[in-house]
């Protein structure tokens, strides 16, 4: 099953499926954190919509930046 984390650095997504931490390539934020959302509503989001949640995501967590690319 793949899984869908994200940093609660920088706010980057990404999937693994046999990991169970991830660390992020963009700032090193160890570990990624694990997000609520499942691969198949991932895979139909755009560039947009993922940027949109992952804002989203971290001001609901209120880690990160505000200026997240």
């Amino acid at each position: 099953m793949m899984k869908i984390f994200i940093c609660p650095g920088c706010g980057r997504m990404t999937t693994g499926s046999r990991k169970k931490e991830m660390t992020c390539s963009r700032c090193g934020e160890l570990p990624m954190e694990r997000a609520k959302l499942t691969f198949e509503k991932f895979a139909e989001m755009d560039g947009q919509q993922r940027q949109d949640y992952s804002r989203s995501w971290l001001y609901i967590h209120q880690t990160g930046r505000a200026d997240v690319k």
